[in-house]
């Protein structure tokens, strides 16, 4: 019994090993009955041209290559801005969405001029393998405690929206969607002493994404105040 699997393996052996050479030829003098499991799409697959596997392999950003991290501006959108869902995952391809808002007539982004440097936005990936999400939250701080701020402030309250973030590299992502709504929330500081920071901390959160925050295709135009 031992001879026959030994014997087995080597013929078998053999088989891969020409294919990789000839795998029109060797496929032709294999029984009808084998090669849907030699070469079909569920079998074994001989010859190296086109196999793949699941995964993709992760590189870095290339050196010598800017690669800036931060935030230069953020625009806002409510969720009732919106005539119907975006982004959806049916509009994000590989990492990037190509699909135009679709917002009613006349509506522009409200653009937050934070304080350099305080805004950044988050991403990450949690539960089991087979029950993930993704979440998201972010930030930025504002110079100041004014009427007309906290105006704008309460204009998200009990209302949620998304957002699309400019990178100081230059790209934008969107946080959020219109179905599954950021969370806005605030904070104020009047600080101690005339040396503190008298400011507004404006923070917002989402969960339950099916998706990384997408990269915002550079065709695709947001409407902005003039």
């Amino acid at each position: 019994m031992k001879s026959f699997r030994l014997l087995g393996s080597i013929l078998f052996g053999l088989v891969l090993a020409v294919s990789v050479l000839a795998p029109a030829e060797v496929q032709a003098l294999v029984p009808p009955n084998l090669q849907d499991f030699l070469f079909g799409p569920d079998g074994v697959t001989v010859g190296m041209a086109g196999a793949t596997g699941i995964f993709t392999g992760i590189n870095r950003r290339a050196r010598g290559e800017a690669n800036l991290g931060g935030l230069r501006k953020l625009v806002l959108f409510a969720e009732d801005d919106f005539t119907e869902d975006w982004p959806t995952k049916e509009d994000v391809i590989d990492g990037k969405l190509s699909v135009a808002p679709p917002l009613k007539p006349g509506v522009v982004g409200a653009v937050l001029k934070f304080d350099n440097n305080t805004a950044r936005v988050k991403s990450n990936r949690k539960g089991d393998t087979g029950y993930q999400n993704i979440g998201v939250d972010g930030e930025c701080k504002f110079a100041g405690y004014s009427a007309d701020q906290i105006a704008a402030i309460e204009k998200t309250f009990n209302m949620g929206g998304l957002g699309i973030a400019y990178y100081k590299d230059g790209k934008r992502k969107v946080i959020g969607t219109s179905y599954e709504p950021l969370n806005f929330e605030d904070s104020t500081d009047s600080g101690a002493k005339a040396d503190d920071k008298l400011q507004i901390d404006f923070k917002f959160k989402g969960d339950g994404y099916a998706f990384h925050p997408p990269v915002l295709d550079e065709t695709v135009v947001i409407p902005l105040p003039a």
